[in-house]
């Protein structure tokens, strides 16, 4: 019995984090089956004295059982003491993260179409009248530019020639002359002889007898004739 009853006082002392010593020394007068306590320092705290070994095992019991107590309600009251303490207030909820902005899509620059190439315009004929003009020496040259329905246009060069009195020249057609360059003479029907000169330009009717009278020697004389009907 002596035994459980050790066990039982060492198992509250250590509980309460203490050591429990019991005497064995059987002396006269000794401390023979009295109990104390030291905490884990190896300090007295109940029971030990200069002489050795003072508490009896009821005491230790009851000393431990009243701490334990004691520690019991202290530790109640603080619990009642925290459930009486003020609600601490409620944090405030913080505020919503304001939603992020949609991302813009990057427009794509639409790409620069390439300028279309211009056509290439087509090149215009173009001759001049007075270009590679023949000698014309031994007789006049005419040369059709134009002929289309109703109407022909030929370039005459002529360097000293003359119509032959008795050989007029008749044509169908009415005829309008220009002279370009040099000098000439003519004359129509019973008409004085006129002289010409660049610009000058007459018409000439159809059936009408008429005669160049002369032509300049020193250049060649050019002249354009439109021939109508």
């Amino acid at each position: 019995m002596a035994d459980e009853r050790d066990e039982k006082l060492r198992a509250l002392a250590l509980h309460r984090g203490l050591k429990l010593r019991k005497s064995r020394r059987r002396k006269a007068g000794g401390d023979f089956g009295l109990y104390g306590l030291e905490d884990a320092g190896g300090k007295a705290v109940l029971g030990i004295g200069e002489k050795g070994l003072e508490a009896t095992g009821d005491e230790i019991e009851a000393w431990l059982r009243d701490a334990a107590r004691s520690t019991w309600k202290s530790s109640a009251g603080m619990v009642k003491a925290r459930k009486k303490a003020t609600p601490a207030e409620p944090e405030p909820e913080p505020e919503p993260e304001p939603e992020p902005e949609p991302k813009r899509l990057a427009v794509p620059k639409p790409k620069r179409q390439p300028k279309p190439k211009a056509k290439p315009r087509p090149k215009l004929a173009v001759s001049n009248l007075f270009a590679k003009l023949p000698a014309a020496r031994r007789a006049e040259v005419f040369t059709t530019l134009l002929e289309q329905s109703g109407v022909r246009i030929e370039r005459i060069v002529s360097r000293g020639q003359a119509t032959p009195e008795d050989e007029p020249m008749i044509q169908e057609q009415d005829e309008w002359v220009v002279l370009l360059k040099g000098e000439a003479g003519i004359r129509v029907e019973e008409s004085a002889t006129a002289t010409l000169l660049p610009g000058d330009h007459l018409m000439i009717a159809g059936g009408q007898r008429h005669w160049v009278t002369y032509t300049a020697k020193d250049e060649p004389t050019v002249w354009l004739a439109v021939h109508l009907g």
